[in-house]
C-alpha cells in the first residue's frame, strides 16, 4: 500500500487497503483521464486566465510536483496566492481535509 499510494499521499498508511483499491480503479476507468494526464505536462498557465480570485494550495509533502511549479502558477495568474499546506502530500484531502476546508472558505471570502 505504502510503495503504491507514497508518492500521492503524505501519509499512505492512513489508507485503507479498501481505499487504495477502490481509488486505483476508479483512476484506472476514469474516462478521459490519460488524456488529461497527457495534456497537463504540456500545459502552461499563459493566456485565458479568468479574473477571478484564485488560490493555489500546495501540499509540503508533494512528490509529484514540486513546489516551484505552484510558485510559477502564483507569478503567472494575476492577485493569486500560494498557500502550504503543512504535511500533506498531492492529494492534501485525503492527508488533512480540515485545513483543506479552511484554505477553500477562507479563500471564498
Amino acid at each position: 500500500r505504502a510503495a503504491l499510494t507514497g508518492a500521492i499521499y503524505a501519509r499512505p498508511a492512513r489508507r485503507s487497503p479498501d481505499a487504495v483499491v477502490a481509488e486505483t480503479r476508479a483512476l484506472r476507468e476514469a474516462v478521459g483521464f490519460d488524456a488529461t494526464l497527457a495534456a497537463g505536462s504540456s500545459g502552461l498557465f499563459t493566456h485565458d486566465i479568468p479574473d477571478v480570485p484564485v488560490t493555489i494550495a500546495w501540499g509540503t509533502r508533494d512528490r509529484l510536483m514540486p513546489r516551484r511549479q505552484g510558485v510559477r502558477a502564483k507569478r503567472v495568474i494575476p492577485g493569486a496566492r500560494l498557500v502550504r499546506l503543512p504535511g500533506c502530500g498531492h492529494v492534501p484531502m485525503s492527508d488533512d481535509p480540515a485545513l483543506v476546508a479552511r484554505v477553500i472558505l477562507d479563500g471564498s471570502r
